[in-house]
């Protein structure tokens, strides 16, 4: 009794991370829905093909990059470094093959949905779409890497995390 009434919690609880997990998701893509239907002028008639494609789109890149909760094969290889100390070759070129691999991945879905998006969107809209789809994943991995509340403090670079001040000197 008790062990089914902790199989039955526990499976309870599992389903309402995936929810949770679900549901952050869904804020995020229908965010970067927006982003890119204000970013490529998107019209009314264009918005429900274009939101249909890319939401399919985005579940198949999802897939190609893997699972959130997968290591990539940098964490993998900075973990072990930190256990080891010593990384063989064996194990760089393992990490890296993976990177690959998923790369390609990647590639493929990107060229799969290449003529999809050209039947929705115009040769202008088209370019400015891989470029803001570019941005919006640069910044989340900006913001992955990096502790919360704590901004990127990179030299050259323009630093929005500080309320719009540059992080060089300000002139007067």
């Amino acid at each position: 009794m008790i062990l089914s009434a902790l199989l039955f919690a526990t499976v309870l609880s599992a389903a309402a991370q995936n929810e949770k997990n679900d549901s952050i998701y869904e804020k995020f893509l229908n965010a970067k829905v927006r982003e890119l239907t204000y970013r490529l002028e998107i019209t009314d008639e264009q918005k429900a093909n274009f939101v249909n494609v890319y939401r399919k789109y985005n579940d198949e890149m999802r897939a190609a990059w893997g699972a959130r909760h997968k290591k990539a094969p940098k964490a993998e290889l900075a973990e072990k470094k930190d256990k080891s100390k010593q990384l063989s070759s064996a194990d760089v070129a393992n990490a890296k093959r993976k990177q690959m691999e998923r790369q390609q991945k990647a590639q493929n879905v990107q060229m799969k949905y290449l003529d999809e998006f050209a039947k929705v969107l115009d040769a202008k809209q088209l370019n400015k779409f891989y470029e803001t789809e570019a941005k919006i994943q640069k910044k989340l991995m900006e913001r992955r890497n990096h502790p919360k509340g704590k901004p990127s403090m990179r030299p050259g670079k323009d630093n929005k995390n500080l309320q719009g001040k540059h992080p060089k000197k300000q002139k007067d």
